[in-house]
């Protein structure tokens, strides 16, 4: 039976809302969809929060890969002077030979171990019976400018941010690239007052003339420092003592590089030595196929590792520290081809005793891991 347009049973139809256009006709009203003000506000900021707790673990994981490296790179250092050492009867490489009435001749041990670091090619461009003269005096040989400019891969630490090609300026006015390391070996502990790498014996590994061999290394292969990391210079200069330069990458130059002025930046205290500072240079490390010149790869471990002092320089001689851009620490390799991190908070009387070949101490930084 057909119902009745009146019967209450009948559920009648929803309203309908209507907007009316430009044009009078009425249209079904949209319903509009999307976030609020507030809403966007909210998800930006939790992604701001996100971000800030990824970033430093992103930063972290990338630094302890790049700590990785420079570990392996110290490594293969200890690995390609073991084999030198074999070949040459147990002798370690040193800082080249005097010269006659002049500057010695001071090929460096990273010239003399390349083959040995699967850059024997690198080491066919370098002629050895070549006399470089000195550095403030003569140019360097046109023989071998190809060589200095070459970077090795495993001479710079990842984290150093100043690894590159730099240029030299010659005596002669002249420039040509040269390619640094981060690493450098082992002089002596600097309490010996030898500072100059090519003028006495120190008491460490390596110096001009040296012919130290394994069997010389009385205090353990264990117990004493090959290697250490020391940054590269950034390569600006200053003739004046101010403003203070950074320490990590910039040398001082100093009135005169002698026990006395080592035993007062043993404070750690910059305001100690500031009166012997002339002068900031930023060429530290640059020159890896030289030992002896001032921004050679040659140190002492006079000065805590990372110390608030600069590395204090008179002409070659120099009064230094193992420096990195790794927080608090410094790696270095060891004489048995192991590598060892070491914080910037070592006892110095252990760190001195970890850098002399045959100073008979019983405590190094092999006890203190």
């Amino acid at each position: 039976m057909p119902r009745s347009p009146l019967d209450s049973s009948s559920t009648p139809p929803e309203p309908v809302s209507h907007e009316t256009n430009q044009a009078g006709s009425a249209r079904p009203a949209a319903r509009h969809k999307g976030f609020t003000l507030v809403e966007l506000l909210v998800v930006i900021a939790i992604i701001g929060v996100l971000v800030g707790l990824l970033l430093p673990a992103v930063q972290a994981a990338r630094e302890a890969a790049r700590s990785m490296q420079c570990s392996n790179n110290l490594k293969q250092l200890g690995l390609g002077l073991h084999n030198y050492a074999s070949t040459y009867n147990g002798a370690f490489p040193n800082n080249g030979y005097s010269w006659p009435a002049g500057y010695p001749s001071d090929y460096s041990p990273f010239a003399k171990i390349l083959p040995f670091l699967e850059q024997a090619q690198l080491q066919d461009l370098i002629d050895f019976d070549i006399y470089m003269g000195h550095p403030a005096l003569a140019d360097l040989p046109e023989g071998l400018h190809e060589a200095a400019g070459t970077r090795v891969p495993t001479y710079e630490c990842p984290s150093d941010v100043n690894a590159d090609v730099h240029m030299l300026t010659m005596p002669s006015g002249a420039t040509i690239p040269i390619a640094g390391t981060s690493y450098a070996m082992n002089q002596g502990s600097g309490l010996d007052g030898v500072f100059h790498p090519s003028i006495g014996e120190p008491d460490g590994l390596c110096w001009t003339n040296a012919k130290v061999k394994f069997r010389d290394i009385l205090d353990g292969t264990s117990h004493t420092i090959v290697f250490a990391e020391t940054l590269i210079g950034g390569g600006l200069n200053s003739d004046t003592p101010t403003p203070t330069m950074d320490p990590q990458f910039f040398r001082a130059g100093v009135s005169e590089a002698s026990t006395a002025v080592a035993n007062l930046a043993d404070s750690g205290d910059i305001a100690d030595v500031q009166s012997y500072i002339t002068s900031w240079n930023g060429d530290r490390n640059h020159y890896w196929l030289r030992g002896t010149v001032p921004n050679g790869p040659i140190i002492n471990g006079r000065l805590s590792p990372n110390s608030n002092i600069p590395d204090l320089a008179r002409g070659s001689s120099k009064i230094t520290a193992a420096r990195s851009n790794h927080t608090g620490l410094v790696k270095v390799a060891l004489a048995d081809g192991s590598v060892q991190t070491v914080t910037d908070s070592i006892d110095l009387q252990i760190w001195h005793a970890s850098w002399t070949r045959m100073g008979r101490e019983v405590e190094t930084i092999s006890q203190n891991r």
